[in-house]
């Protein structure tokens, strides 16, 4: 019996952005047929053919995400960073260290926004 991984299964029929330009070029300049393309990388005709009438809109980035439960302590916690900087490695905050010091100093009291230090 052969144990196949799912999640390399998906990877495998997932097609990358190098293989969606590769089967556009390949096809529009080069003017590789359909079933030559599917045959040289290994997906099906139908695959190609989506690839080739379908648009590719690309990378997209995202917009930057808003705080709104830390966006009164943002400031606050930029300075802490900064100043930390000049420390040893050991002495820095981490996440849970900023997190118990407006805990301790500010009355941070919005914890089941932070569920995976909440769950500790």
């Amino acid at each position: 019996m052969l144990n196949i991984n799912p999640m390399l299964e998906a990877e495998r029929r997932m097609l990358t952005v190098d293989q969606y330009s590769y089967i556009r070029t390949a096809h529009r300049v080069y003017g590789k047929a359909i079933k030559q393309i599917a045959r040289e990388t290994g997906h099906s005709k139908n695959t190609v053919k989506k690839v080739l009438r379908g648009e590719y809109s690309g990378y997209k980035p995202r917009i930057g995400q808003a705080y709104p439960v830390l966006a009164p302590y943002i400031r606050t916690i930029d300075r802490w960073l900064k100043d930390d900087k000049d420390r040893p490695k050991k002495q820095r905050h981490t996440a849970v260290r900023v997190f118990n010091r407006l805990n301790r100093s500010m009355l941070f009291k919005d914890l089941r926004h932070c569920p995976a230090i909440c769950s500790r």
